[in-house]
């Protein structure tokens, strides 16, 4: 809505280091939204992570071993990754409304040329499928702060353990942060604040989420979250109920009985 429109049929972007060292080049992906490369790195990266979540949803162990492999994380994975991604939307709806640049992507060049108001850009962000097309949302990346999300979320939770896994995943990262840049999405300011964004985000989360920052928001974050010993302490809570139950003693009866008159 706030971008500059021009006549002009090519886009009027602003002069940007990046767009100088980095040539435009971006492929159309068929059968996906919006069609580039970006937002496929980040469908794998949250393929990823979701498939950790299934697989580490319960505790399971090995089977000839008996030894622990997971730990039954799978809930905090996902709410991790969850609550990181909320951040990035959060900041960003602070960042994205206030200033127009002018809109380098060559894909919205249609737009450009059009006046707008706030209901034909409700209608053309929101009404056209899953996922919302957007033009000028600019500052700062999502596509690159989301994926950094994505990468802080695999690193906390060991996925890349593997150093060959680790460089491979930063690869994919990568690839997708230079077609942020070389398909016009973003200019380069936009890019590097995503970076800032996406290390300090996850750090001022996960000092309140590990109690390393006292407060009411470290203590909001963590009733919020589900741990692996929250589920333990409760089976064993449901454990010792059953014993109780067999003894033919109440689960109570291990507290004291209190008598008011």
């Amino acid at each position: 809505m706030h971008f500059e429109r021009s006549n002009r049929d090519v886009p009027d972007p602003l002069p940007d280091f990046g767009y100088e060292v980095i040539p435009y080049f971006c492929p159309h992906i068929p059968h996906v939204p919006h069609g580039n490369v970006q937002s496929v790195v980040l469908f794998i990266l949250y393929t990823i992570i979701l498939s950790g979540v299934v697989l580490r949803w319960t505790p399971r162990f090995h089977p000839k071993s008996g030894t622990l492999v997971s730990n039954g994380d799978g809930r905090l994975i996902l709410q991790h990754m969850c609550h990181l991604n909320c951040l990035v939307f959060l900041t960003r709806t602070t960042t994205v409304g206030l200033t127009g640049l002018p809109q380098p992507n060559p894909k919205c060049v249609e737009q450009q040329h059009l006046p707008v108001t706030f209901e034909n850009a409700l209608q053309f962000v929101m009404g056209r499928g899953f996922v919302p097309h957007a033009c000028g949302d600019l500052i700062y990346s999502g596509h690159v702060g989301c994926t950094l999300i994505c990468m802080a979320v695999l690193h906390r939770h060991g996925f890349m353990k593997n150093k060959i896994v680790a460089v491979g995943m930063w690869i994919v990262a990568a690839i997708g942060i230079y077609f942020t840049i070389s398909c016009r999405s973003h200019y380069s300011v936009d890019v590097v604040l995503a970076f800032y964004f996406g290390y300090f985000l996850p750090e001022w989360y996960y000092n309140r989420s590990d109690g390393r920052v006292m407060g009411r928001v470290s203590r909001w974050i963590r009733k919020m979250e589900v741990r692996p010993e929250d589920l333990q302490i409760d089976d064993d809570d449901d454990s010792s109920s059953e014993e109780g139950d067999i003894k033919g003693c109440p689960p109570e009866s291990k507290y004291p009985m209190s008598i008011s008159v």
